[in-house]
């Protein structure tokens, strides 16, 4: 797959574990982009979406940077407010002032309730985690051990750690509006809130002592609460890689599936409705035919609706079948009291009994349409074929057989007979499904094998183009150097006439000194 490409490039060209999907490179904001694709969307709101919208409208600060407590203690008037003063003045201060320090003890105290409240939600939720996001942190966990590895366990999770809290949870949580999870964009107070979860969060997920403890000073008094979440979180990390690979989930069933009346899909209400408008648009292309199905399906469904906002929609699991599909059930025909109801697969011989009068009914159907067994036999002899005439005695020397040794009532086979044409229709209806089942496989087959060829000839192409652009860059690198040695070797070499003599390239000088 492309990702798994572009992931297996980033690793290769990394030069140090350290810089592995920390920048802004292409993969990330491709990696960024997957997460907040409508699943991804769709598990936040379900998962986070209760616990933002709380602290959102939490009125009360959650600040515990010293500075900015002191500040909003001058602010209040709490503290004499001084003009001018810098921040190492305004730092010094905060550090002496006892009222900032139990402020910050109790915000910290808070802070880690909102914290543990988010993990609870993520732990209790793995099984709802996307596959898509949850193979990427797979591919991650692979491919770090496969190119790094003296790479340790925790270096490996606080990888993992980093893309799916820093690329996927916490934007979510620092931007909640741009994830449809409130309205409108959270007023300062109630961002710096959520900034600080998010910092907490995107530590403990390093999975690093010493990281998390350097970069910002007053976050130290989260340092136990962070290293008492990090085992439990590297725990969950790696069960979230703990997924099949995508490629086993891509067999022949998968495709099969495609046959199948029962498929799954998830869908948004706003792409419901797009669909809808343009089947609508385009009907006379799709359904030109009056007796199309289509043409009653969209009577049925009247105007289509116009799309929805984004903040609106919502996503739709939907288990799609055909009306036209359904059979009549033919045990709702048989009664309570039928020798076939109570007994059909009671012994061997009454199974064969059935199974012979079926073929019989379908070798000549004619005899269906007759009322009872015995006019149904006669005419199946008189029919002139030699292979329905040898069927027929073969079924009444069965049924005769059954009803001696096997306790069939002694109707004359009538019952069993009305009960083998009332599944006809049913062993009709499953024959032609599985014929279309057949058409529909073989179309896959086709459009597997025509994808294959595609893919070979890409393949191909791929490769005659590296060994041209080898050859070229060979040639280039080999035109260079000689065109650099012939350069070298034509360049004039300046030397004075002792400098000749000395090394002996020339003998006599006297007549050129002269000549000086």
């Amino acid at each position: 797959s492309m990702f798994e490409t572009a992931l297996k490039y980033e690793f290769q060209e990394a030069t140090e574990f350290g810089s592995l999907l920390r920048a802004n490179t292409a993969m990330t904001r491709m990696m960024t982009t997957y997460t907040r694709r409508g699943p991804g969307e769709m598990y936040l709101r379900s998962t986070l979406g209760d616990i933002i919208v709380d602290l959102a409208k939490r009125t009360d600060s959650l600040e515990i940077n010293p500075v900015k407590v002191y500040e909003e203690m001058m602010e209040e008037g709490t503290v004499a407010a001084t003009r001018h003063l810098s921040f190492t003045e305004k730092q010094k201060l905060a550090e002496k002032n006892e009222t900032v320090h139990k402020i910050v003890k109790n915000r910290v105290g808070k802070l880690e309730k909102i914290a543990e409240a988010f993990l609870q939600a993520m732990f209790s939720s793995v099984d709802q985690v996307p596959y898509g996001i949850r193979w990427l942190c797979k591919a991650i966990q692979q491919l770090a051990k496969e190119h790094f590895p003296e790479a340790t366990s925790e270096n490996v999770s606080s990888l993992i750690g980093g893309f799916y809290v820093l690329r996927f949870l916490n934007p979510s949580i620092v931007t909640p509006h741009a994830y449809r999870l409130l309205p409108h964009q959270p007023r300062y107070g109630a961002r710096r809130n959520l900034t600080l979860v998010a910092k907490i969060l995107q530590n403990i997920a390093n999975q690093s002592h010493a990281s998390a403890a350097v970069k910002e000073s007053y976050m130290q008094p989260l340092q136990p609460f962070i290293h008492q979440q990090q085992i439990q979180v590297r725990g969950f990390l790696d069960q979230l890689c703990d997924v099949p690979d995508f490629h086993e989930s891509m067999q022949l069933e998968q495709y099969l599936a495609l046959c199948q009346k029962t498929i799954c899909i998830e869908i948004t209400l706003s792409e419901i409705y797009l669909i809808h408008n343009l089947l609508v648009k385009y009907q006379d292309v799709l359904a030109s035919d009056a007796e199309d199905r289509l043409n009653q399906i969209l009577k049925d469904l009247g105007s289509p609706e116009a799309r929805l906002d984004r903040k609106d929609d919502i996503q739709l699991t939907l288990n799609l079948y055909s009306r036209w599909d359904a059979a009549p059930d033919p045990c709702a025909s048989l009664s309570p009291s039928s020798p076939l109801s109570k007994s059909l697969f009671g012994g061997r011989d009454q199974e064969k009994c059935r199974q012979l009068l079926l073929k019989l009914l379908q070798l000549f159907p004619p005899c269906s349409k007759e009322r009872t067994l015995s006019k149904a036999l006669q005419v199946a002899q008189q029919s002139g074929s030699h292979e329905v005439v040898v069927h027929a005695k073969l079924t009444a020397e069965q049924i005769m057989v059954a009803q001696e040794q096997c306790g069939l009532p002694d109707d004359d086979g009538n019952a069993l007979f009305q009960d083998c044409k009332a599944l006809l229709p049913r062993r009709k209806h499953t024959q032609e499904k599985y014929k279309r089942e057949l058409a529909s496989l073989a179309g896959v087959y086709k459009s597997l094998t025509d994808h294959a060829r595609y893919l070979n000839d890409q393949f191909d192409s791929y490769k005659q183009y590296l060994v041209a652009v080898r050859k070229k860059v060979g040639c280039s690198h080999i035109s260079t150097a000689t065109t650099t040695n012939r350069r070298r070797s034509q360049r004039m070499v300046k030397r004075t006439l002792s400098d000749l003599e000395r090394d002996g390239i020339v003998v006599e000088s006297k007549g050129l000194a002269s000549m000086g």
